[in-house]
């Protein structure tokens, strides 16, 4: 395949990881939708709710937007309506809402009636009660649904899990907080997405055993913002119980920019939100909101992905999450818990692409300079002194390692070391490998590189992969299952790998998978022990 052609076809499934101008190439493409085979010969299973009908496809079979609760505008999931006779799960529900990564075009339907949940199951199940693999969706808590993770076929079958997948609230639909809707909610706000992803979590508890699933062996896994979902979820005591294991792919729980913030930083930033939507009186404004269309409520820069500052993230109100994940797990909120975590090598190449590149501009030093200064604000000194642009063949390479280092390598560090120091059981992982040919946008291991390698599709369309990038694909889908499975990531491709050791990675490149122990000192993580939050 000619890399121009090669090009254009990776750029496709792109779309849906990168969550911006770059998903342009997403525009003209709606998700596949499945073809309809013979009902009669499909699998009926019945759940909380009634029974479905599913689908087989390539050893798999799939149920497609199946209600797991019901949503209400800023406010906790409730259950979801019953349903008469059978249900076709064929066809992914909508998404919730969201505004577009690509100006006037929607990628999918969608709908504030959206918590559904994706399953698929081996069709030829080798044990009568598989593990369950939970995927929590990234998307900067702004974007992300579960139909563009559409196809774990090879990790479902050959690796005999069950994976689901949950729709989740984002943007101010998921995350607004507000003194008066803690009010309503018994103190809870500011955290309804993380209550669907539970409420999801509990359905797949009570349902589990009518797939083959066993409801206690249940491990959370997601990326960026899902891997944050993930972080949250250990980090909130009602979601004790309902996991066994965690896998946090660049989505660290440690001095990110989407920590949950106080209830204080969080009132401010939706107030601000409300007043700018022309509610500004707190007596009403609850009101106000509620009675906006849909499309009223994401006309704000906040919905979408403008900086690495956010507005929209779970927050600490202290009913649903009642400390920084950071410090639970410093705290033993999972104490004896198998936990996978992870970065890849140079995350900032997305971030360059979608804040820079995609706006038709390039880092200069002086540019360069100046958002250092207003991102990192008194610690901007000591960051220029490690990074200065003079050290970099380009303003924009700095700006890509500050990126990596700061927001994802380092965190992912101080997440491993919290959640060993209380009692969890840690592997850890840097993904090497670049998915795309050498190119001057997306170089390298960029931020959601290894999401392909984890799916079989992504957005209805097949993941072109090289021979060797294929093999490492497969490798890692072992791997994860084998720790779905165990509690324990290595595998005869990953070995030695060792939950030992502060600064110990396993690297995952084509040409080479082996531990190193210079993590900290590559990343220059003792820099960025000294900044207590990070954006």
């Amino acid at each position: 395949m000619p890399i121009r052609t090669a090009l254009r076809a990776r750029a496709r499934w792109l779309s849906s990881i990168l969550l911006s101008a770059v998903a342009g190439a997403a525009a003209a493409m709606a998700p596949v939708a499945h073809a309809a085979p013979d009902p009669n010969s499909q699998p009926v299973v019945s759940v909380t709710g009634g029974e479905i009908r599913g689908v087989r496809a390539a050893g798999v079979v799939r149920y497609l937007g199946v209600p797991f609760a019901q949503a209400g505008r800023f406010a906790p999931p409730r259950p979801a309506p019953p349903w008469p006779g059978v249900r076709p799960a064929v066809a992914h529900g909508p998404q919730c809402p969201q505004s577009s990564p690509v100006p006037g075009v929607a990628l999918q339907p969608s709908s504030e009636d959206c918590l559904s949940i994706d399953l698929y199951v081996p069709e030829h199940p080798a044990s009568p009660t598989l593990p369950v693999m939970v995927w929590l969706y990234g998307g900067a808590f702004v974007l992300g649904s579960n139909a563009q993770y559409d196809s774990p076929a090879r990790l479902v079958r050959d690796g005999q899990v069950i994976v689901a997948v949950p729709n989740y609230r984002v943007g101010p639909f998921g995350f607004l907080a507000l003194p008066e809707l803690a009010a309503e909610n018994g103190g809870a706000t500011g955290t309804y997405g993380t209550l669907d992803q539970q409420a999801a979590l509990r359905w797949i508890r009570d349902n589990a055993a009518a797939f083959g699933g066993d409801p206690g062996n249940v491990t959370l896994f997601g990326e960026s913002a899902g891997g944050m979902s993930v972080c949250t979820q250990l980090a909130s005591p009602s979601a004790r119980g309902l996991y066994t294991k965690a896998i946090v792919q660049s989505g660290s729980c440690a001095r990110s920019p989407l920590t949950p913030p106080t209830t204080q930083v969080a009132y401010q930033r939706s107030a601000d939100y409300a007043t700018g939507l022309g509610c500004a009186d707190p007596a009403t404004r609850s009101a106000c909101l509620r009675v906006l269309p849909v499309d009223r409520l994401l006309d704000s820069p906040t919905t979408k992905l403008n900086t690495m500052a956010v507005t929209w993230t779970p927050v600490r109100d202290g009913i649903v999450v009642t400390d920084t994940p950071e410090n639970a797990l410093s705290g033993g909120a999972v104490r004896g818990i198998p936990l996978i975590v992870g970065s890849n090598a140079d995350e900032g190449a997305t971030f360059l692409a979608l804040l820079d590149y995609a706006r038709g501009t390039v880092p200069t030093v002086t540019e360069y300079t100046h958002w250092a200064r207003e991102l990192f604000g008194d610690n901007a000194g000591r960051l220029l002194q490690r990074y200065p642009a003079s050290a970099y063949p380009t303003a924009a390479a700095a700006k890509e390692r500050v990126l990596t280092d700061g927001f994802f390598a380092c965190p992912a560090q101080f997440t491993a070391e919290a959640a060993r120091r209380g009692g969890a059981h840690v592997w850890r992982y840097q993904f090497n490998d670049a998915p795309l040919p050498p190119n001057p946008v997306l170089p390298g291991a960029f931020h959601g590189a290894e999401v392909p390698y984890v799916f079989s599709a992504l957005m209805g369309l097949p993941i072109p992969l090289s021979s060797a990038a294929d093999r490492l694909s497969k490798n890692i889908q072992d791997s994860w299952a084998r720790f779905a499975h165990t509690g324990d990531p290595e595998t005869p491709a990953f070995t030695p790998w060792s939950n030992a050791g502060a600064d110990t990675t396993l690297e995952l490149g084509t040409d080479h998978v082996g531990p190193a122990g210079t993590f900290a000192a590559q990343h220059h993580c003792d820099l960025w022990a000294g900044i207590d939050h990070i954006g």
